[in-house]
């Protein structure tokens, strides 16, 4: 089977070009996308740590389904695991409740591939809800917990301990008229086969470790003690807690100052978070979060009882919830007659005016691509929140200008800026009669894998190095780490992704490609002119002082991030497949990033290798590309030299870093002109003198310099140069954006 780089769409051996996307296709699973003869896939949804999540659907039947394949490293790791999964896939198909995702079938790809077909679902996880909502009322706390613990109930009942409840593992199911129909668990088939006899396995398949979510793990996890149903209250207790709270009890810097608060801090009061609450609320949380298990509350049931006997003492009857939000969605698209996708589903065609009306859109965030033959790719993202919402996608001429969409629109223009590059949201205004109208169930997050993904609205990304533990401490951690390593895949970073998908976690595998040393170039300091008094968005020269820094020779390379991803469970760029580059693209500048995750592997690096590195301001890196104070145009001179730059490819494609060495500013750091562009850690700002050439640009404020073009761009139609600027939102992933690292 292959898969479309972009829009994970499946296809046969034989479909070598994504007839949507125009992209070259990669091999993902063996055989063709036709499972016995019966389930069809139709693209991946998500991949976590230990399996991939398609959206299928049954060839006789027509029946959307999910299914999740297991991961053939980790089958080859371990002969048994086929065997042992059909266990475990038995007992998660005994859960029968409406409360519970259901697993309708099993199966083995080739003798070797074992797959889970589940029930398909929409809506959003209880992750996306508290991320939008924060805290929620203890009447709709009660609501959900009750639904809850209703499922996990019936599977404690067959004997099954869940051992990962967390938020993302909480489906909240759309168009269900209360909530006792709306929640739906997730990842029932996997609850016994990450347990302690597996382990060895995982450990050399280097997938897993800790049974859980650090965040929601109960104390006995942490000692590797084999958990009950008690566990699963704790980690439901957790959660209680931070629907209320609109965060978890116990959060620290470290995985082992998390695992500290667990085992041995007593769990905070609502009140001392700042959230009025009944003392018989409190209780009943407490009583959930008891370190001892044996003190703890004995049952789901139980607790629903205390916390019901805590909301409603007299007996009011339970909160019915309207379904999520929808709203509309006003697509318009330059040219007309483009192809819409949302979160990688297409929706269809624009009409000949250019306007399509999307109907139905649940509440939270969604990517949007536009695509038409001859044009580049317009990507944006719009946030849904039930009210009406409005998109402009202006597509560029292919070649004429970066997929990044940077902003710099003729002068004359009469184009809003925000309609000519990112997406412009408004309130939508009375839709013309001749609009297409599409009604469309937008696919949710349905996390089905191993791999955890943290507390919503924190984007820290925390550190894997594991410093400064000691003494008794330092033993009790290493027994943990010796069984499995730190099991926190995504924990750090990133909203949930829509429809039946794991986590996008990564999977450390075998590294294609050794990442070797990333080189750095000393560079003296100095005094330079900075700006050009010819391209608008360039004048206002000034004079800058730069000190003394060291800059990478090259671009970080996808390799190099690889190292990153495995050490920190960092999320994957999108385009990656199985959680690896692309074979062949090891060496090619790291791209799909945004500011924040270069931040993040800056700082990893950092622990890594001492000192400190970060990104350049846009003063360094002009310094640089400029050589200093001799002020040339170019790294290399002051004219443009055809082959000195990885640009004008039709295709887009990067080159491997360091391929025109002839290109190289006077100090050796090559690639500052072309191939990918690169973040900074400056601010847009105007220039001085520059007011009455670019006005305020109200429309970038926040956004970030990126510099040096990139690899699809056409010298003739864009000047891009030493001094050439642009500017982006810090959240932009694309194809055309990468990053290289300065120490200081």
């Amino acid at each position: 089977m292959k898969e479309c780089q972009v829009c994970k769409t499946c296809f046969s051996d034989s479909v070598n070009i994504c007839p949507t996307d125009g992209m070259p296709t990669v091999h993902t699973l063996a055989g063709e996308p036709l499972l016995e003869g019966k389930y069809q896939l139709d693209c991946r949804l998500g991949q976590g740590g230990m399996g991939i999540v398609y959206k299928a659907r049954h060839a006789y039947l027509k029946t959307q389904l999910a299914i999740k394949v297991i991961l053939p490293d980790l089958v080859g790791n371990d002969p048994q695991l086929v065997t042992r999964f059909r266990q475990e896939a038995l007992a998660a198909a005994a859960i029968r409740h409406q409360n519970v995702v259901s697993v309708t079938d099993y199966g083995v790809i080739d003798g070797t591939v074992p797959f889970l077909v589940m029930e398909y679902v929409e809506g959003e996880s209880l992750h996306d809800m508290l991320a939008r909502e924060k805290k929620l009322s203890p009447d709709r706390a009660l609501d959900l917990m009750t639904a809850i613990c209703a499922g996990v109930g019936a599977a404690h009942d067959q004997g099954i301990v869940h051992r990962d409840l967390k938020p993302l593992n909480i489906m909240i199911c759309s168009g269900r008229p209360n909530m006792s129909q709306a929640v739906k668990i997730l990842d029932f088939g996997l609850a016994k086969i990450k347990s302690g006899e597996l382990l060895g396995s995982f450990v050399q398949a280097q997938t897993t470790g800790l049974m859980g979510s650090p965040y929601y793990m109960a104390p006995e996890q942490w000692a590797d003690e084999e958990p009950d149903s008690r566990s699963d209250v704790y980690s439901l207790g957790v959660m209680l807690f931070q629907m209320l709270a609109g965060d978890v009890p116990f959060k620290a810097a470290s995985i082992p100052a998390i695992m500290k608060k667990h085992i041995s801090d007593p769990a905070p009061s609502l009140t001392s978070v700042g959230i009025t609450a009944s003392p018989e609320l409190e209780l009943a949380i407490l009583h959930a979060l008891q370190k001892d298990k044996s003190r703890r509350t004995e049952s789901v049931d139980d607790l629903v009882d205390e916390l019901r006997a805590a909301v409603r003492p007299e007996g009011r009857p339970t909160e019915s919830i309207a379904r999520p939000a929808l709203s509309s969605l006003k697509i318009t698209t330059r040219p007309p007659r483009s192809n819409v996708f949302v979160d990688s589903v297409g929706i269809g065609l624009t009409p000949e005016n250019g306007t399509l009306l999307v109907e139905g859109m649940q509440s939270g965030n969604h990517h949007l691509r536009v695509s038409h033959a001859g044009f580049q790719d317009w990507f944006g993202d719009v946030r849904c929140d039930g009210q009406p919402q409005e998109i402009v996608a202006e597509l560029r001429a292919a070649g004429s200008v970066s997929s990044i969409a940077i902003p710099r629109p003729n002068l004359d223009s009469t184009t809003p800026m925000a309609a000519v590059s990112f997406p412009h949201i408004v309130a939508s205004q009375r839709l013309d009669p001749e609009q297409t109208v599409v009604q469309t169930a937008q696919q949710s997050n349905y996390d089905v894998s191993v791999a955890t993904v943290p507390p919503p609205a924190k984007k820290s990304r925390l550190s894997p190095i594991l410093l400064g533990i000691g003494g008794l401490f330092t033993l009790f951690l290493i027994g943990i780490i010796g069984v499995g390593g730190a099991y926190w895949a995504g924990l750090f970073g990133g909203s949930g992704t829509t429809g039946n998908s794991a986590n996008s976690s990564p999977t450390p595998g075998p590294t294609p490609a050794a990442a070797g040393t990333y080189e750095m170039i000393p560079i003296p300091g100095g005094t330079f002119t900075m700006g050009r008094n010819v391209d608008p968005w360039e004048y206002g020269e000034h004079v800058v002082q730069v000190g003394s820094f060291a800059m990478g020779k090259t671009e970080v390379t996808n390799a190099q991030y690889l190292e990153f991803i495995k050490a920190t469970k960092h999320v994957t760029p999108p385009h990656w497949i199985y959680f690896q580059p692309i074979q062949g693209t090891e060496k090619r500048p790291i791209s799909f990033v945004s500011r924040d995750d270069a931040i993040a592997y800056a700082r990893w690096f950092s622990l890594q290798h001492g000192g400190t590195y970060r990104l350049p301001t846009e003063q360094e890196w002009e310094y640089a590309a400029r050589n200093g104070d001799a002020g040339n145009q170019f790294p290399w001179g002051d004219d443009w030299v055809d082959g000195n730059a990885i640009m004008g490819r039709a295709d887009g494609e990067h080159a491997d870093v360091g391929s025109k060495p002839q290109g190289a500013n006077k100090w050796g750091v090559l690639d500052l002109i072309g191939n990918v562009y690169e973040w900074t850690s400056t601010e847009y700002y105007r220039y001085p003198g520059s007011e009455e050439k670019v006005g305020e640009r109200k429309d970038s404020k926040g956004h970030i310099s990126v510099r040096g073009g990139s690899a699809d761009e056409d010298r003739a139609v864009k000047k891009v140069s030493s001094t050439w600027r642009a500017f982006v939102p810090k959240d932009t992933k694309n194809k055309a954006l990468g990053f290289r690292l300065v120490k200081e």
